[in-house]
């Protein structure tokens, strides 16, 4: 796995109920009543969805209610800075340190994808910026995540969607990719489809670690007989400043090969030889956990 596309909407802002609150200002002027299961069914609807709703609930132009409900937005201008998810600029943070190819596909209309980012100063951050204006139909339809994938040349396979909405999820899963939802218990969203949920965006950096972990091979943590310090490291006692009986060396192993190891003398780590950074962060988590093979 090394790309990330992103939703906007729910996912990088918190404005789907925003827009709601909007919208009771346009249905209030136009003395409109509807439930509020159908007020909530907008959240996560791409623009086609959205003027089918209104042509049918509302029996108005989707221009004419547009139009109003760009007053209330321009009147109430949305301050983006202000609803950013939590969580997620370390986890835009982390990705863009392990250099993770990301984009964002979003049923937003380009306008407002544009000034999200630009208020936000992440437009760059992107590889890719699509909007759903760009396809005869948008989410749940797959295209959008096709599409995507084709414009970073990744395989959809190779790919994570991190979305919020039932059309969002089932977009992204009818195109090939792996799914991981921010929770959302707001809107009746339906996110049992979604490989993975989570409620803070930072917690999908303990999803990516899993992957990388699987990549590369299993492997197993094992602690040493303290006279294997020496035999392994070619550490005998007229070299080695530290007492043997007081230490314990880690490896890990990878296909029955080991790969890496560190030396600990009570809680301080006196010595490492590890492959990689990788290696040396498992080796720790293994030692945290308890995840260690008996002395061998």
């Amino acid at each position: 796995m090394n790309t990330v596309i992103f939703d906007m909407d729910g996912v990088i802002i918190d404005s789907e109920v925003i827009y709601i609150d909007f919208f009771k200002k346009v249905l209030q002027d136009f003395d409109v009543e509807i439930s509020e299961e159908d007020l909530f069914s907008l959240a996560g609807l791409s623009q086609q969805k959205t003027d089918e709703f209104l042509k049918s609930k509302l029996h108005r132009k989707p221009e004419e209610v547009y139009s109003l409900m760009k007053k209330y937005i321009d009147y109430d201008k949305i301050n983006y800075s202000s609803i950013v998810m939590d969580g997620f600029y370390p986890l835009l943070k982390e990705l863009k340190r392990k250099n993770f190819k990301i984009a964002l596909a979003s049923s937003s209309p380009k306008k407002t994808i544009n000034n999200v980012l630009e208020e936000l100063d992440i437009k760059d951050e992107f590889d890719a910026i699509i909007s759903g204006e760009d396809f005869k139909e948008s989410k749940p339809n797959p295209e959008i995540y096709i599409k995507t994938c084709e414009i970073l040349g990744v395989r959809p396979k190779d790919a994570i969607a991190i979305e919020d909405s039932d059309y969002g999820i089932d977009s992204a899963k009818n195109a090939g990719l792996t799914v991981i939802a921010r929770r959302e218990n707001r809107f009746n969203f339906k996110q049992d489809k979604a490989d993975f949920i989570v409620d803070n965006l930072q917690d999908i950096k303990l999803i990516l670690e899993k992957f990388e972990k699987e990549k590369n091979g299993v492997y197993k943590i094992r602690r040493k007989s303290k006279e294997f310090v020496k035999a392994m490291f070619f550490i005998d006692r007229e070299s080695f400043n530290d007492n043997v009986d007081d230490c314990d060396i880690y490896c890990l192993y990878r296909n029955d090969k080991m790969k890496s190891a560190i030396i600990k003398k009570h809680d301080k780590i006196i010595y490492k030889n590890v492959e990689s950074e990788l290696d040396y962060k498992l080796i720790l988590e293994g030692i945290e956990n308890k995840e260690i093979d008996e002395i061998r």
